[in-house]
């Protein structure tokens, strides 16, 4: 898995791109560890051995060790990585000692080995992040050994332990062999099954010991269902779920705060809300409170299909969400509660005011290794588990499949969930995914210098004014004059005219993208109107029927993407640590449909005669996250794509963890995914995405065999998950319901959208063509690389395809997916 080869780089990447790598604490060679170690507001370097002497005593906190970490006779060791990450280059060995414990995010590059320790303690690790790249071996000790949710890529192995009670193996994911023996008593795994040996499709069987990959005493622990409950007892209410000792909750460090029975509500049911969090905290690094917020929403038991969804984030998140399945990639939809799914959501690994107490912007937690990893995946990971488990515990049952659905950052979460926990969901749903956030970042920000430099180069727009941001933030500059309404109008019209029928009708979508992208050149464009026809660009004076040159190649310049002034492409470095990774060239902005309408390019990257681009609040992630170090007073429209490329942030979880094209243990448990992107997003790129899709189905056999796993879905002329003159009504969740639970396939999922203006959508260039087109319309979505086609009658009025009748363009059986020709969209 990417994860295990690429965390501990990871980690460090992140902690340097905070400002906290070069002002690390650093250790002398080879040290003897009695008391405390690290734990400072930076991460304290040991540049060779750790050595727990004979008896001592030893806690580490906040540490990067580059040598081996050693237990004599008799000592006691703590790794505890609760409040920061640590890792460990080489070996952790303890012979003979009182105890060992792990816990929290801790790498270890090699091997664990605990022997004939004599404390009647446990020797163990505990999660959630753990990760051991070597074998897991506890033997001939005189307490318990403990395996608990971790990942160890070699075998783990438990033997000849004698204790009072048992040893434990739950929740950890083993590469290799888990093999029990000759324990006294025989170990458990009460916090949930493992995941053994790889996965059911590689051995042609399942995990158990059937198959020989978890053996002895510990045969049966492991399972190939995303159901992970085992020895869950079941509460008698809703509010018996709040008194659950916090050492059943398969993920340690969980508080419930309520759980409260609410009455039925508007289209909302009676339902039990449960909320809690994972791991609360003050960072030593900014003395701020952190910690993983999440809700769970279950129908009563009569009303429960036995399903379990887990509803997506959105932005930098930094609240819980109300659990109740709302898709934000829908436009009015709800596909959870009212439809009998149990149903959860997360914050992020933070709360905005908890940061706003601390004095501290909402972006204030990238300067937290925690909390960036928090927010990167670990959030959703605790989330996950401890909804399953309050699941199980409030129907007597775990659920008999589990669904991911989301846009935006939650796209992005369904997509680490593909790669770094594909154990946990049958089927996912990842909407606009902005699974590079640096490649976003430096795409919108490209885009708005473009337009700041047409405001800057203008004669006669008034001065440039701004929106104060508290400090030591940049203020945000209002672009709008540079390129307002009226212009943007000017350029939806001549792009429409030269591109929407080229798709056979003229019905305010481009359905045919790989032509216009070919034929279509702002510098040349015409458009008619009043029966008269106009150049796009001036040819003179700007005046009220032409864009500037200046307008015109900034245009080009965003649909074309970031370029040094040497005409090279530009990649997102941090994009390229995982394994496998996607092409991270930061791509442009397709000439969609929804171009230059208000909720394509310019409403994002211009703003409103009297507020900043919106993108502004994605782009103030940049000083925070992606340059090091970090600068929260760095202006983004300052970045200088031929100086500041070397800033980049190299590596950080917000990215590693979801850029990998290996999603094979997902497609190995016959596990599904749909993606869906709008053609229009201003955000993350459609091209991104179609990048990723058309990469990750060569990685796994090319397209056609792509389709056995996963569909995408462009959706045209929609805005970020939602918006715009589109169909952007649609449920993605039951077609892959029925693809997982039924083997049927999705093809084309039929969308509505009601926000469709007649005026400029009904080809009204057209002379003494009525504006009479439905502003309420239904049609088919596509699987890529399929397009849709119009199937009504069509008339040709002054040499351009029209509906005969314009409400068949209503109608979405009036049109067919047709396979193109290639080359498709990329």
């Amino acid at each position: 898995m990417m994860r295990r080869l690429v965390h501990a780089m990871a980690l460090i990447g992140a902690i340097a791109a905070m400002g906290l790598g070069g002002a690390s604490v650093a250790r002398a060679h080879n040290i003897d560890c009695s008391g405390t170690v690290g734990g400072a507001a930076t991460v304290t370097t040991i540049n060779g051995n750790v050595t727990v002497r004979d008896n001592a005593s030893c806690t580490l906190k906040f540490v990067e060790i580059t040598g081996n970490l050693l237990v004599q006779r008799g000592g006691t060791l703590i790794v505890d990585a609760y409040d920061e990450p640590s890792t460990i280059d080489g070996n952790v060995e303890a012979d003979r000692c009182a105890s060992l414990m792990v816990g929290g995010d801790v790498t270890i590059d090699r091997n664990v080995l605990i022997a004939g320790c004599s404390g009647k303690g446990q020797n163990s690790f505990q999660g959630p992040g753990i990760v051991i790249k070597g074998n897991f071996e506890c033997v001939n000790n005189a307490g318990p050994c403990e395996a608990w949710l971790g990942e160890v890529d070699g075998n783990v192995q438990i033997q000849n332990n004698g204790s009072l009670v048992p040893s434990d193996v739950s929740l950890t994911v083993i590469r290799g062999r888990l093999e029990c023996r000759h324990n006294s008593p025989a170990p458990t795994h009460s916090h949930g099954f493992d995941w053994v040996g790889g996965t059911p499709r590689e051995h042609g069987h399942g995990f158990d010991d059937d198959g020989g990959y978890a053996q002895g005493q510990c045969a049966g622990f492991s399972t190939a269902s995303t159901s992970i409950g085992t020895n869950i007892k079941p509460v008698v209410s809703c509010a018996a779920l709040g008194s659950i000792p916090s050492a059943d909750f398969p993920v340690p460090n969980t508080v419930i705060t309520s759980a409260v029975d609410t009455p039925a509500a508007g289209t909302l049911p009676e339902r039990c809300i449960v909320n809690g969090y994972v791991n609360d905290r003050i960072s030593p690094v900014d003395n701020c409170e952190y910690r993983d917020g999440f809700q769970v929403q279950l129908p009563l038991s009569a009303d429960w299909n036995g399903r379990f969804m887990f509803q997506g984030g959105g932005g930098t998140e930094g609240s819980v969400p109300t659990a109740t399945g709302s898709d934000s990639g829908s436009a009015g939809a709800n596909f959870g509660i009212i439809r009998g799914y149990a149903v959860a959501s997360q914050d992020g690994g933070h709360e905005n005011s908890f940061l706003k107490a601390c004095g501290k912007s909402n972006n204030e937690f990238y300067v937290d290794p925690m909390a960036t990893i928090d927010n990167g995946y670990q959030s959703i990971n605790v989330a996950t588990l401890n909804a399953k488990y309050i699941v199980a515990a409030y129907y007597g049952d775990g659920p008999d499949h589990s669904y991911w659905v989301g846009c935006s950052e939650g796209g992005r979460q369904g997509m680490v969930m593909s790669q770094l926990f594909p154990q946990y969901f049958d089927g996912i749903v990842a909407g606009d995914p902005v699974y590079d956030t640096q490649l976003v970042n430096l795409a919108e920000i490209w885009s708005m210098e473009q337009i700041l430099n047409v405001y800057q180069s203008t004669p006669g727009l008034p001065p440039l004014q701004y929106v104060s941001e508290p400090p030591p933030q940049a203020h945000e500059p209002i672009l709008y004059p540079a390129l307002p309404v009226a212009d943007q109008s000017l350029f939806e019209t001549a792009l429409l005219q030269a591109c929407d029928s080229l798709d056979g009708v003229a019905d305010g979508v481009i359905d045919n993208l790989p032509a216009c992208q070919k034929i279509f050149d702002p510098t040349t464009a015409t458009y008619v109107s009043g029966g008269v026809t106009y150049q796009l660009e001036c040819t003179g004076a700007k005046n009220a029927t032409c864009l500037s040159p200046l307008q015109i190649q900034a245009i080009e310049k965003i649909n074309q993407g970031p370029r040094t002034s040497g005409g090279l492409t530009i990649k997102a470095p941090a994009g390229s640590v995982a394994e496998d990774h996607a092409d991270n060239t930061v791509p442009g902005y397709a000439y969609d449909g929804g171009y230059m309408t208000t909720v394509g390019i310019p409403a994002r990257n211009v703003g409103t005669p009297t507020t900043p681009p919106s993108s502004e609040s994605l782009v103030a992630q940049l000083p925070y996250a992606f340059i090091s170090p970090s600068d929260p007073s760095f202006d983004p429209l300052s970045f200088n794509f031929d100086t500041d490329l070397g800033m980049l942030t190299v590596s950080t979880p917000k990215i590693y963890s979801s850029t990998s094209l290996d999603i094979s243990k997902f497609i190995n448990y016959g596990h599904k995914i749909i993606w869906y992107h709008g053609l229009t997003d201003p955000g993350p790129q459609v091209l991104g995405t179609i990048t990723y899709y058309g990469e990750m189905a060569n990685q796994h056999g090319g397209l056609q065999a792509a389709q056995r796993f996963s569909r995408l879905y462009p959706v045209p002329n929609m805005d970020h998950c939602t918006g715009g003159a589109t169909t952007d009504q649609f449920d993605m969740l039951t077609p892959l319901v029925d693809w997982v639970e039924h083997g049927t396939a999705p093809g084309p999922i039929i969308a509505k959208g009601v926000n469709f203006n007649a005026a400029t959508y009904q080809v009204g260039f057209v002379s003494g063509l009525p504006d009479n087109a439905p502003t309420t319309r239904s049609r088919p979505l596509c699987p890529y690389p399929q397009e849709a086609r119009f199937t009504g009658s069509v008339k040709v009025v002054n040499g351009v395809p029209v509906a005969s009748d314009p409400a068949e363009l209503a109608d979405a059986s009036n049109y067919t997916c047709i396979m193109p020709p290639p080359p498709y969209l990329q």
